[in-house]
C-alpha cells in the first residue's frame, strides 16, 4: 500500500507561525520534536503493508519536504510536484498513476499532511480495516466519530452500525449549521469527513472516467508528460492548468457506490486554527498554554506561541491568542481566530 501525502495547503488560519514559505504542516506546533508532516508519515510505522511515501506538494516546498523527510529516514522516492492548485480529484488520480506503475497492490492511502492523531494504535487499526476494504476494491473513508456539533467540518452519513464496522456511505453533509449539528452527533450515523481514505488506484481512475473523463484525461497528459528526475515527478504545467480542479469527494465519492467509512475514534483533529492548538497544548491550572516564554497572573484560557525568544506577560486577560514570529504578531481574543485567516490575506498579498 503506497501511502500519497497531500502537502498543497498553506494554512493561513494560522498566520503568523503559518505562512506560504512554510505552511503550517512544516511546522513542530503539536510536537516539539517533530513537524506535523513528520508525525503523519512516522504514524504509519510498523505496518507491515505499507510500502515508503509519496508526498504531493507545489514545487516551492521540494527542499522543505526532503529535508524533512531525509532528518526521519523516510526519503525513498522522489516526490510529486504540482504545478497549480488543482484542488484533491486530479492530485489523488495522478498519485494513482504512479501508484499503478511502481505499486505492486495497486493499493493507496491517502493523508492530508496537517493532522494531528493522539492515539497511534487505534488509528493503525483502523488502517488495517482499510486495508482489508481496500482489497476488496472499496474505497475506505475514515469518518471521524464527533466530539461535539461541530459546524467547520463535512459529515458523512453512513447505514446504522458499530462503531467496528465498515458502514456503506449514505450521503456527503456540507458543513450544517449547530441545530443540525446537534442533530447529526445526536443520531450516530454521523461522521466528520477526515479527507483520509484507502483507495485502489484501478478503481478510482475508472471511475474518474466514467464521472470526470475530461479531468483525467489533462492529469494522464501531465503525468505522462512530466519531467522526471531522481528527486522529483513535475507534473506538466500547461497539462495540469487545462484542469478544472475539484475535490475528491465532488467528482467520485458522492457519485460511487464502492465508499464504505471506517470509523475513528483517536484524538483527530485538522488543527485548523488556534484555538485547536490550545486545545492539544499543555496546559497550566488556569487553562493557560505557553510555547515560549511566558508569565501569566490573573490570566486564564490563553495560548502564546513565540518564536524568537521574547518573553511575553499576560495580567488579568482572559480567552487570548498572542502568537510572534518574524512575519508578524497576533493577539487575538479566541472568539475571533477563526478570522485570521482574513488577517493573513490582507498581510500576505
Amino acid at each position: 500500500m503506497l501511502p500519497v501525502i497531500l502537502s498543497g495547503g498553506s494554512g493561513s488560519r494560522l498566520w503568523p507561525l503559518s505562512t506560504p514559505d512554510v505552511p503550517k504542516q512544516f511546522l513542530p506546533l503539536t510536537d516539539a520534536k517533530q513537524t506535523m508532516i513528520q508525525q503523519t508519515v512516522m504514524r504509519l510505522d510498523g505496518l507491515d503493508f505499507m510500502s515508503s511515501p509519496l508526498v504531493i506538494c507545489n514545487e516551492h516546498h521540494i527542499a522543505l519536504v526532503r529535508s524533512q523527510l531525509s532528518d526521519i529516514g523516510k526519503l525513498q522516492r522522489p516526490v510529486m510536484l504540482e504545478p497549480v492548485a488543482r484542488n484533491t480529484a486530479p492530485a489523488i488520480a495522478a498519485a494513482a498513476l504512479y501508484c499503478r506503475e511502481h505499486e505492486g497492490d495497486g493499493l493507496m492511502l491517502v493523508l492530508p499532511s496537517d493532522a494531528t492523531i493522539l492515539n497511534v494504535p487505534v488509528f493503525q487499526k483502523a488502517v488495517a480495516k482499510a486495508h482489508k476494504a481496500a482489497l476488496k476494491n472499496k474505497y475506505a473513508l475514515f469518518g471521524i466519530v464527533p466530539t461535539r456539533a461541530e459546524t467547520g467540518y463535512g459529515y458523512i452519513e453512513t447505514e446504522a452500525g458499530t462503531l467496528e464496522d465498515a458502514r456503506p456511505v449514505k450521503a456527503f453533509k456540507e458543513k450544517p449549521d449547530e441545530a443540525t449539528a446537534r442533530r447529526y452527533v445526536a443520531e450516530g450515523n454521523y461522521f466528520w469527513n477526515s479527507g483520509m481514505f484507502a483507495i485502489p488506484a484501478e478503481l478510482y481512475l475508472a471511475e474518474m472516467k466514467a464521472f470526470a473523463p475530461e479531468m483525467l484525461s489533462h492529469v494522464k497528459d501531465a503525468y505522462k508528460n512530466a519531467e522526471r528526475t531522481d528527486t522529483a515527478v513535475k507534473l506538466n504545467k500547461s497539462d495540469f492548468e487545462a484542469i478544472e480542479g475539484n475535490s475528491i469527494d465532488y467528482t467520485v465519492m458522492e457519485h460511487t457506490k464502492n465508499a464504505v467509512v471506517i470509523p475513528l475514534d483517536a484524538g483527530w483533529s485538522d488543527v485548523g486554527s488556534w484555538n485547536m492548538v490550545w486545545e492539544l497544548s499543555e496546559k497550566d491550572e488556569s487553562g493557560n498554554a505557553a510555547n515560549g516564554i511566558a508569565f501569566f497572573k490573573d490570566a486564564s484560557g490563553n495560548l502564546i506561541h513565540t518564536e524568537n525568544g521574547k518573553a511575553v506577560a499576560l495580567l488579568g486577560i482572559k480567552n487570548c491568542a498572542v502568537i510572534e514570529s518574524k512575519d508578524g504578531l497576533l493577539i487575538a481574543d479566541m472568539q475571533y481566530v477563526q478570522e485570521v485567516k482574513k488577517a493573513a490575506e490582507r498581510f500576505l498579498k
